[in-house]
């Protein structure tokens, strides 16, 4: 994915059960049901090792300039989707998906 990137073409859609924000500010608030848009012009420090995924994203809609750090984790994430186009996505762009990792949180 990493090595996709560099080409303007790939979009990627990541699906995970949460993620996390490493932000300062939100340190380690946790979002569940996660769907993070995946693009060159997108996303900003991307880095991958073997448990995780670190980056920062836009998820103001109000001001598309703040960058937040988020984390996910690789165990945690049970659809990739990757496309030509961006927009929306759908089934036939799924290049992973093991649905049995998906976990509705129990909320109380």
């Amino acid at each position: 994915m990493l090595n996709d990137l560099g080409d303007e073409s790939n979009h990627y859609m990541l699906m995970a059960n949460y993620y996390e924000h490493t932000s300062t500010e939100k340190a380690n608030e946790r979002w569940y049901l996660a769907n993070i848009y995946i693009h060159k012009n997108a996303v900003a420090n991307v880095f991958i090792d073997e448990d995780s995924i670190s980056l920062g994203v836009r998820l103001n809609p109000d001001n598309l300039y703040q960058i937040d750090e988020i984390k996910m984790k690789v165990d945690q994430i049970y659809r990739i989707r990757k496309n030509k186009t961006g927009g929306i996505f759908n089934t036939e762009d799924d290049i992973y998906v093991e649905l049995s990792k998906l976990n509705f949180p129990a909320f109380n």
